[in-house]
């Protein structure tokens, strides 16, 4: 077997990465502090200049619907609003690529001991999985569930699911991960879950075909994701889709504003959106024979329930009838398009049917609907496949207007015959600053500004049951340090700011005194990062964050620490080649989660891990002074 001289060289810094994390020992030598400000003050000015970049994530597919593999930038055509747009980066996103992951001969880790890197390959972008029985029938409930897992006993390995049920609430029942086995149990009624019904019998009256309660739905999914990198597939599994992308006729003015803010969401969060029709083939479509409508209107020019184009019962795309770079502008009664464009999309009528909410959905956000089949389990698969083969382009648009407006984007392929789906607009209120750049003097020309605040990586990948990040390695032992106790007055006021006890209703009246354990959490990063900042001229900063969660992943305590200065220059940090952090966390016992993460403040890389509780037991420790 042949190996290129690049896959060697990483995959050897990889082992040695590895082994020396590994290697080191547990004692701490720079505590994680709050660090001041630094003192000397820059007095060269600056002059920042905001770049503004549209992401569009394109799948493109032959006459086969198979993935279309080896384009290149120049083959694409991008525009907005009718006009040419030049691209900016071009990235090639394969299922089949592999990332970083523990070298086969890794040393066996103690206990309790984590490294940010996966213990296998991982593939694709992210997947989550919505399983919405408030909107599927009982009587389809049960195959619905087997056919899911079916899909996950032969899911891609490597491709990392998490999945939110959504019952009498919405529930992140699992979160992302590649472990088919976690996934399967997830879902499996031999293996009860909390908040998976085996049969949920009240979405009548709990949502069931309702858009308002489904916008928050999906908006609750979408903000999760929101700050997560990269491009997600939102595989929504339902018998009724209420979320039309159009208002309907009963529905309120204001719903419109309610779409568009939704839309704004999954723009900035990089969503595509899979509907999946867990109905079955409809044995009398309504309307078939008197060619009306389940929701009125004609079914002149609505797909035909079944035609397929893709094996499994989805519709034929239907024929561009607009030029490429049209643009469909606004009016009075609709000053931002978005009914004009949606209706022409659809069948032109604003009373939708199940089908047409499910194309109208995946056609504006980049993603393919299914529907009017009996296999959920090949939907999937399809689904995963289309969605995990993609290329993304980014563009500065020519449109400097920051108004909230509609922009509608068009994208082909030089070469003919190709199907594509991406995002067909976007609203300018949905955009944020991609880069900022600064410019200094010619003296200070190298210098690289820091990351402004609002591109912090740190809080969206904090979030119980985001994915494991590795941009930045590093690794942790998280002990508990003595038994439970329970919580000072002063522990009680820190546990009350947090998520999970703010809204008991008891602002007024102070918290009942809890158990709480006392974990300690040493982190080693790499000497890497730090080297690559002294060879700048620059002075390392870094973020250190802890967080606890609970069953229903709400933050029950959390700490980020903050260290500046060369936290590699101390003798022992300098021999070892490898920056030693201690920090501690309260933690209530009834705690399920704990997750940390580290964040390079001058760069933005970071680097996350998820561990669940209880620790394994070890043998103890020499006792240790931690810092608070």
């Amino acid at each position: 077997m042949s190996i290129s001289l690049r896959s060697f060289v990483l995959l050897t810094s990889l082992s040695l990465t590895c082994n020396f994390l590994l290697a080191q020992s547990d004692s701490p030598t720079s505590p994680a502090q709050d660090a001041p400000a630094q003192a000397k003050t820059e007095s060269i000015p600056t002059f920042r200049t905001t770049v503004r970049r549209v992401v569009v994530d394109v799948v493109v597919r032959d006459s086969a619907n198979r993935p279309v593999k080896g384009l290149k930038a120049s083959d694409f055509v991008v525009a907005e609003d009718g006009h040419p747009q030049n691209v900016l980066t071009f990235d090639v996103f394969d299922l089949e690529q592999p990332s970083i992951s523990l070298p086969p001969n890794a040393p066996h880790m103690p206990p309790n001991h984590f490294v940010n890197i996966p213990a296998t390959p991982e593939r694709g972008p992210l997947y989550v999985i919505l399983y919405d029985l408030a909107n599927i029938e009982i009587e389809d409930q049960l195959d619905a569930r087997r056919q899911v897992m079916k899909f996950i006993k032969s899911m891609p390995d490597g491709t990392r699911f998490a999945i939110f049920v959504r019952s009498d609430g919405l529930y992140l029942v699992q979160g992302f991960t590649a472990d088919k086995a976690l996934l399967y149990a997830t879902l499996d009624p031999s293996n009860p879950k909390p908040h998976v019904p085996k049969v949920f019998m009240m979405g009548k009256n709990l949502g069931y075909d309702d858009p308002a309660s489904m916008i928050n739905v999906l908006t609750q999914v979408n903000e999760f994701l929101e700050g997560v990198p990269g491009h997600k597939n939102l595989i929504w599994l339902a018998g009724t889709f209420p979320l039309a992308l159009v208002p309907r006729k009963e529905d309120p003015r204001e719903y419109e504003d309610q779409i568009i803010s939704e839309i704004n969401v999954l723009t900035r969060a990089q969503v595509a959106v899979y509907p999946i029709n867990v109905g079955g083939v409809p044995v009398n479509p309504p309307g078939m024979l008197t060619g009306a409508r389940p929701h009125g209107g004609s079914a002149n020019g609505t797909v035909p329930p079944g035609t397929s184009i893709s094996g499994v019962g989805a519709p034929a795309a239907s024929p561009t009838t607009t030029p490429f770079f049209s643009n469909v502008s606004g009016s009075a009664t609709d000053p931002t398009g978005l009914l004009a464009s949606m209706e022409a999309q659809g069948s032109g009528d604003s009373m939708y049917t199940d089908y047409d909410i499910q194309k109208a959905l995946s056609d504006a956000t980049g993603g393919h609907a299914f529907y009017s089949t009996n296999d959920v389990t090949a939907a999937l698969n399809e689904a995963t496949d289309i969605g995990g083969n993609y290329y993304s382009l980014t563009y500065s648009p020519t449109n400097f207007k920051d108004d909230g407006g509609r922009r509608s984007v068009a994208v082909r392929v030089v070469q003919p015959g190709y199907k594509l789906s991406y995002r067909r607009f976007y609203f300018t209120a949905a955009l944020r600053p991609k880069d900022e750049l600064l410019k200094t003097s010619v003296a200070d020309a190298s210098a690289t500004p820091p990351v402004p605040a609002e591109y912090d990586a740190l809080q969206p990948n904090m979030k119980h049951g985001a994915p494991m990040v590795h941009d930045l390695l590093f690794s942790a032992h998280i002990h508990a340090d003595g038994i439970p106790a329970k919580a000072s007055p002063e522990q009680m006021a820190q546990l009350a700011q947090q998520p999970a006890y703010i809204t008991t209703g008891h602002k007024d009246k102070p918290l009942a005194p809890i158990d709480v354990q006392k974990y300690v959490i040493d982190y080693r990063v790499t000497d890497l990062a730090l080297k690559g900042q002294a060879q700048n001229g620059k002075t390392p900063s870094f973020e250190f964050a802890a967080a606890a969660f609970d069953a229903d992943s709400r933050m029950l305590n959390g700490i980020v620490n903050e260290t500046a200065g060369d936290i590699s220059a101390s003798s022992e940090a300098t021999k070892t080649g490898v920056a030693r952090v201690r920090q501690q966390l309260d933690v209530p016992v009834h705690a399920t989660w704990i997750r940390i993460g580290v964040r390079d403040k001058l760069t933005n890389r970071m680097g996350t891990l998820e561990v669940q509780l209880p620790l394994a037991p070890e043998a103890p420790s020499p006792a240790v002074t931690s810092a608070r």
